[in-house]
């Protein structure tokens, strides 16, 4: 993958993206959970993001310029942004953060 930027560049629907991570093993990359202390590590954990993908419908899904997702899930104070990377036989968490809103762009 080159060095393309996190711009969004289509909105894909819910249906579709759920179609294209259905049946698909989902992985979370160490740089996802790098950048949690020891204690949120301890709150926080590898299940709850794979569960989060598999069971729940996201609220927004943007294709962004380098290829990946940016998917934005509810929470009972905002949203959790989840980057995800679908490759042929997987679906790759490459790293999540927690937002207020879900921000609105013209494509």
């Amino acid at each position: 993958m080159g060095t393309y930027s996190t711009k969004p560049v289509k909105e894909v629907s819910k249906e579709e993206f759920q179609y294209l991570i259905k049946g698909k093993e989902v992985m979370i990359s160490p740089h996802a959970i790098w950048h949690l202390s020891n204690r949120q590590r301890k709150v926080f954990n590898v299940d709850e993001l794979i569960n989060i993908v598999l069971r729940e419908t996201p609220r927004k899904v943007y294709l962004q310029e380098n290829g990946r997702y940016a998917v934005y899930y509810r929470k009972s104070d905002g949203y959790r942004k989840i980057i995800i990377e679908i490759r042929n036989d997987k679906t790759i968490v490459i790293t999540f953060v927690d937002a207020t809103e879900i921000p609105r762009y013209n494509l």
